[in-house]
């Protein structure tokens, strides 16, 4: 064999050592990407089962406000009637 043509076999080794390497990078590359791609849809999916399972929570402020509306009145009606009771 020629020199010339040992060159171009160890060229041609070199570069398809290049191709495959960028090939398996690119491999990982899109392999990570994808199980992160699952992992931020699991993220979400839990965050909205969060929210679905709370969503009662927030008439928490407003059953307060009428347990206070509703024991303000019974007070009012029971002061009403005891000072009734004592002009009769």
């Amino acid at each position: 064999m020629s020199e010339a043509t040992t060159g171009w076999i160890v060229g041609w080794a070199i570069g398809l050592a290049a191709v495959a390497l960028v090939v398996l990078l690119l491999m990982l590359l899109i392999r990570g990407a994808s199980r992160a791609a699952n992992k931020a849809e699991a993220i979400v999916a839990a965050f909205n089962e969060a929210r679905e399972n709370t969503a009662g929570l927030w008439n928490v402020d407003t059953t307060n406000r009428t347990i206070v509306d509703v024991t303000s009145a019974a007070r009012a009606t029971r002061e009403h009637l005891e000072s009734t009771a004592g002009q009769s």
